[in-house]
């Protein structure tokens, strides 16, 4: 017996094009800001700030860890295990806001995106139960 998927609550579609797309933007904005991370812990290091060049290097690290998480977050949408992904985008959302603000800003729009469109799959209307077999008379 085939399992029919539940149909897309109203809305469902352009929430989850929105939050691809903030995924995509995202990736891509860590990868550059990790590359520019590192390149400027190097410069840091050379003109004696290691203080800034630790922070940098750490920057550069969590941005490129992000960058391959993103593919996994992107699966999770396509599977649409949406609260798993509301966890795991929160915690590099609060991580990247430490180390490089603007990926960290938009993961958290995508953690309020997801919270939206959970509260609309939550109030999606349940599919019409069958008629039970009549009563016999008495």
């Amino acid at each position: 017996m085939d399992t029919v998927p539940p149909s897309p609550a109203i809305g469902e579609s352009s929430k989850v094009r929105t939050i691809l797309d903030l995924l995509r933007i995202s990736k891509i904005l860590a990868l550059v800001l990790g590359i520019l991370f590192l390149l400027a812990a190097v410069w840091y290091g050379f003109t004696g700030s290691i203080g800034a060049a630790i922070y940098l290097v750490a920057s550069g690290i969590v941005n490129l860890l992000l960058y391959m998480k993103m593919d996994e977050f992107t699966g999770m949408v396509n599977s649409r295990r949406y609260g798993e992904l509301r966890d795991n985008v929160l915690i590099w959302g609060v991580l990247s806001i430490i180390f490089g603000v603007i990926v960290g800003i938009l993961l958290i729009v995508v953690h309020v995106e997801l919270d939206e469109l959970e509260k609309s799959l939550m109030y999606q209307q349940a599919p019409p139960s069958q008629p039970g077999p009549p009563a016999p008379p008495p």
